[in-house]
């Protein structure tokens, strides 16, 4: 079966393919075959064996035990996220890939990279960009309650979806991504959703990667303060 890297990266997982195809196989099967890497399972567990774009590979909870063993925490993350992203992230089959490869290389902090993503219910946020992603686990993981994920709100005959919701409090934040937001077309229409927004009610705070990557703490006392006053209008 494809798996590790080669895997990732049909799965959508990975940005770009290896320089060579990993390959795991059953036992001592399997033999030196140039540009193939070839790995060996004594005892292959089916229910980690999958079929995407009709190649035989593992799943992508194998997958990400697989390459917990070669990543670092910060790239391993990613592949989590994007995981997420792409629909792929099912904690359960992590929680048991996980539990078969106790002691493996890698496997105590995927736990708790994958735990970050746990919540009462069991259900997974609906998280549609990188960012998304990138942003949601870091907030919850600090202590502030679990918003609504890109949930719909019907303002002046229009919907819109804001990305992280906190209804109660009518508190919106929106994460300036790179990708989708660096146009002046994309700021024009970002500031006419905050508009639309503030005049239903709600109050509006946008997170960009760098007050993310510089600010963590700061954006997350600030997100803190809106939601304990929501008397208060402005959001910083």
């Amino acid at each position: 079966m494809i798996s590790h890297g080669t895997a990732a990266a049909l799965w959508g997982l990975a940005e770009r393919w290896p320089t060579l195809i990993d390959v795991t196989v059953p036992g001592e099967a399997g033999r030196k075959i140039d540009g193939i890497r070839c790995r060996r399972c004594r005892y292959p567990d089916p229910t980690e064996i999958s079929s995407h774009r009709a190649v035989t590979c593992t799943t992508p909870a194998r997958v990400l035990v697989d390459e917990a063993g070669r990543l670092g925490t910060a790239s391993l993350r990613r592949l989590v996220e994007r995981a997420a992203v792409l629909k792929l992230l099912d904690l359960d089959d992590c929680y048991r890939a996980i539990d078969r490869a106790r002691g493996r290389r890698g496997v105590r902090p995927l736990l708790a990279i994958v735990s970050d993503w746990d919540s009462e219910d069991d259900s997974l946020p609906d998280v549609r960009s990188v960012f998304e992603a990138h942003a949601l686990p870091r907030l919850i993981a600090r202590g502030l309650p679990r918003p609504l994920v890109n949930h719909g709100l019907e303002i002046e005959g229009r919907m819109l979806i804001p990305d992280f919701l906190w209804p109660e409090q009518r508190l919106i934040v929106e994460t300036d991504g790179r990708e989708t937001h660096e146009t002046a077309g994309a700021f024009q229409r970002d500031r006419e959703r905050d508009q639309r927004f503030l005049a239903a009610g709600y109050r509006v705070s946008r997170v960009t990667w760098i007050h993310l990557r510089d600010d963590l703490e700061g954006v997350v006392a600030r997100i803190a303060d809106a939601l304990a006053n929501p008397s208060h209008r402005a959001v910083p």
